[in-house]
């Protein structure tokens, strides 16, 4: 482990690491894994993004499991290919590409076709592991631009009333710009724990939280192994079902099959939107300043709030961790990343 004055324990289990080392120690061993300097610089940007926002298993944690995933020789960047483009739309094909890359590609794309014409709208096949959707849709929000983003996975989420698993986590996002720097972005997954928590938990040594996973008998489980031999269960009963259903359909819209597996193939769909189109945008982000208030401004039921916005939260704690200058990581994460590196060096 290395050692410094930005090195010290923080609490039992954990380690508090200065941001530009924890973003040397993602690139470095991004780069290890087998990545371009360019797709290590994409990917770990996104999960210091992660990490700054409190999120540990999509973050450094994920590098642990990326590198577990793709060997020693990644399909990269350069390896995408757009199979149908227009004016406003895209279809592009990862080749097995990592869905940081894919996503990150698909929505500058979208982005780029949203400015000139109004709306843009990307499709992606054949990648996987696309990490957080609200990354990209502020990236987005950035711009002015409203987005939608839905991405289908392996099947490891039973549907309601069921324990078999047949779709993935398959999360949503819908995001909007405001008036302030902090937008408003919903990012959802559709099953009760996400996919990276259950890697983490195996490489932790951890126990998966009550009522999140069956086995393959069907009885719940706090197992994370025998969970990946069953299944997770699904967030929000039948509607969450159906909302997971439609968009397993979605990323099957957008060019990967419905019927997606373990080792990729998944699909991603990006819908990127001008509200320059409907409104002018100083006019909408007004709106959306006031109607947050609204909603911050709820009476909360006792013993409850304060009444957040979606993203006020990912929001706060990334200001203040950046403020803070530093993120803290478990050890054996640490541990693991220049286990990997030296590695690597051999």
């Amino acid at each position: 482990m290395a050692t410094g004055s930005s090195w010290k324990m923080a609490q039992e289990n954990m380690v508090e690491v200065s941001i530009p080392e924890a973003k040397k120690l993602a690139q470095t061993a991004l780069q290890a894994v087998g990545y371009t300097e360019y797709d290590a610089n994409a990917i770990g940007s996104h999960v210091m993004d992660a990490q700054t926002r409190g999120y540990g298993p999509t973050g450094l944690a994920r590098i642990l499991t990326i590198a577990e995933r793709v060997g020693p020789k990644p399909i990269g960047s350069a390896d995408m290919i757009i199979t149908r483009e227009t004016v406003s739309s895209a279809q592009l094909d990862a080749k097995g590409a990592i869905g940081y890359l894919a996503s990150y590609r698909a929505t500058e794309m979208a982005i780029k076709k949203a400015k000139a014409g109004g709306i843009g709208i990307v499709g992606v096949s054949n990648t996987f592991y696309a990490g957080m959707l609200s990354y990209y849709a502020e990236m987005c929000t950035r711009q002015d631009l409203v987005a939608m983003i839905a991405g289908s996975a392996a099947p490891w989420v039973a549907p309601h009333g069921s324990s078999t698993p047949r779709f993935g986590t398959n999360p949503l996002c819908i995001a909007f710009p405001s008036g302030s720097k902090q937008p408003i972005i919903w990012d959802i997954g559709t099953s009760k724990i996400i996919h990276a928590q259950v890697k983490l938990a195996q490489l932790m040594g951890e126990e998966l939280p009550e009522e999140t996973a069956y086995d393959e008998e069907g009885e719940v489980t706090k197992d994370p192994f025998k969970a990946m031999q069953g299944a997770m269960a699904v967030w929000g009963g039948h509607k969450g079902s159906g909302l997971a259903v439609a968009i397993q359909l979605m990323g099957a819209l957008a060019g990967a099959p419905a019927h997606t597996h373990e080792s990729g193939d998944w699909g991603l769909l990006v819908i990127v939107m001008d509200p320059e189109m409907f409104r002018p945008i100083d006019d909408f982000k007004k709106e959306v300043d006031s109607y947050s208030e609204t909603i911050r401004s709820s009476k909360p039921l006792k013993g409850q709030g304060p009444v957040r916005m979606p993203f006020d939260r990912s929001y706060q704690i990334r200001e203040q961790i950046r403020e803070a200058g530093s993120v803290q990581v478990e050890s054996s994460v640490i541990e693991g990343l220049h286990k990997f590196i030296e590695k690597g060096k051999k």
